[in-house]
């Protein structure tokens, strides 16, 4: 057994820098932003397991274990990373040229 101590924690908590007022749009724009492109995919993954249920065809137990291609790794790679960018925008309000 080690003499190490692991309880109480021997180094002080780092202590959380306090949300400025002029932060709390932005963080609230970031929580929008994260609210409006759940509830996209919830919508548009339960409109499509009901379609395709009404047609004979349930795929719930397929989506659960599916693994992805390549291809579709890098589609969802890149989608992951822009949606992420985007938050980073809304949490800095630091945005890029419109599209």
């Amino acid at each position: 057994m080690s003499d190490r101590k692991t309880y109480p924690a021997t180094k002080k908590p780092r202590k959380r820098k306090a949300l400025r007022p002029e932060d709390i749009d932005n963080v609230g724009q970031a929580i929008i932003t994260l609210a409006q492109e759940l509830w996209a995919v919830k919508d548009r993954q339960a409109v499509t397991e009901a379609v395709l249920k009404a047609r004979g065809i349930d795929i719930s137990e397929d989506i659960d274990t599916h693994k992805p291609d390549a291809e579709l790794e890098a589609e969802l790679a890149a989608a992951r990373e822009a949606l992420v960018q985007k938050i980073v925008m809304d949490l800095t309000g630091e945005y890029g040229p419109l599209e």
